[in-house]
């Protein structure tokens, strides 16, 4: 692509947004603050409430898989050899993009280095963070295998002076309120995609040991989410989908989390943002 990544997304949202092809969901942003954390709490608008409320609920359907085929409408280019880049249908956040395997592969199956290959070749073009749900106890959306990126600069996520945190080895961070393990990674992890795509596969297979996240014949045995920007990988094992009705992904493991109302939005924070997370892991 002769634009970037991010150029080519923008691009592709307006002639996106002209046909209809991408449909937006409206929310207003709240921060709360559970010192020492800082959340952000998002809930869909009551502007056009039964709109964005229909398309989450349609962001949800498993009954077809929008990937293959793919809408062209929504295709922002190739990126590496097995995966395409489109942007996300029904996004809350702004050229919000999902890197998708090629051919079928289920979202349980363990990431691989082509995978993280697609990750980092997103990264060293967008200054953002790449998640990926492993499971639908971890939030996944579709069957489809597909890691998820946001042009989010990681110093400005809600749990960024915790997320920031981790060390050389893979281990717990203790300044988080749930369960996980991350590691830092090394400045230059960019530089070289394809060495950099090894080290992070098997820095990945260490979490998920370090986690007891078991993995036989390519499939994770257990749900994840698994968090990646520039500076450190962060995995969070799963116990339950969701806390009082709310459901989360990874974004709820660096604070920002999604709320349909406001009785969800006053029952989260009646249990304590932080509480939620750690009964979720």
């Amino acid at each position: 692509m002769s634009d970037s990544l991010l150029q080519q997304a923008q691009r592709i949202t307006q002639s996106a947004l002209k046909c209809g092809a991408l449909l937006p969901v409206g929310t207003v942003i709240e921060t709360v603050v559970e010192a020492p954390f800082t959340f952000q709490l998002r809930t869909l608008s009551s502007l056009h409430y039964k709109e964005n409320d229909q398309r989450i609920r349609q962001a949800a359907n498993h009954s077809a898989n929008p990937f293959k085929p793919y809408d062209p409408q929504l295709y922002v280019g190739d990126i590496g050899a097995g995966h395409i880049c489109l942007l996300n249908k029904f996004n809350v956040i702004e050229n919000h993009l999902l890197l998708v395997t090629r051919e079928f592969e289920p979202q349980t199956s363990l990431l691989s280095p082509a995978d993280f290959k697609a990750a980092l070749l997103g990264l060293s073009e967008v200054d953002g963070l790449i998640f990926f749900n492993g499971g639908r106890e971890a939030g996944a959306s579709q069957p489809h295998k597909h890691l998820q990126l946001i042009p989010i600069t990681p110093s400005d996520l809600p749990l960024a002076e915790q997320l920031n945190r981790f060390s050389e080895q893979p281990e717990s961070n203790p300044h988080l309120p749930f369960n996980q393990a991350g590691i830092q990674l090394p400045t230059d992890i960019t530089e070289d995609i394809e060495a950099g795509s090894l080290w992070l596969y098997r820095r990945y297979l260490t979490l998920l040991d370090y986690l007891r996240i078991s993995h036989t014949q390519g499939q994770a045995e257990a749900a994840y989410n698994l968090l990646l920007c520039r500076n450190s990988l962060m995995l969070v094992p799963r116990s339950a989908e969701s806390f009082a009705s709310v459901s989360f992904n990874a974004l709820a493991f660096c604070g920002a989390l999604l709320v349909k109302n406001a009785t969800q939005a006053n029952a989260l924070k009646a249990a304590g943002i932080a509480n939620a997370l750690s009964s979720a892991t």
